[in-house]
């Protein structure tokens, strides 16, 4: 049986996801359906949630029982995981002032994912730990099709 790949949905496509009127939607949509559909593995942190539940409560278009739902969905089809005390030493110890995305890069690789899918800037100019890579929702679904 081969291997599905395995990615880590930062938070930013999570909130994409959730959220029809951003510009991200219809892309974030089509790796939550390749994950739905069981044709790669996805891993989310629980930060990720956590702030995702904040930014949409920021936007009064969004119905809150519409977005708990739509986690809890999303939390039954994905690996979810708390950041724990080794990614968040790693985080501190690291030189790149943002805490935040150094604890995502490290809970990626810690949990084993291939490719890190984000679209934020300072994340993808980043270098991470080898194999795993970083790559833009184009470019994660482009690949995918390919």
């Amino acid at each position: 049986m081969e291997r599905r790949i395995k990615i880590l949905i930062d938070t930013n496509i999570l909130v994409d996801y959730l959220q029809l009127e951003r510009k991200g939607h219809a892309l974030a949509w089509d790796i939550f359906q390749m994950v739905f559909d069981h044709l790669i593995e996805a891993t989310i942190s629980t930060q990720s949630f956590l702030d995702a539940v904040y930014v949409c409560a920021r936007n009064s278009a969004n119905d809150a029982s519409v977005v708990r739902d739509s986690l809890l969905y999303i939390r039954n089809r994905t690996n979810v995981y708390p950041i724990d005390a080794f990614d968040l030493e790693s985080a501190l110890k690291n030189a790149n002032p943002d805490i935040e995305d150094n604890a995502q890069i490290s809970f990626a690789y810690s949990h084993g994912c291939d490719i890190l899918v984000t679209r934020d800037k300072k994340i993808l100019s980043r270098e991470v730990p080898r194999p795993m890579q970083v790559m833009t929702p184009e470019d994660f679904v482009n690949a995918c099709r390919a």
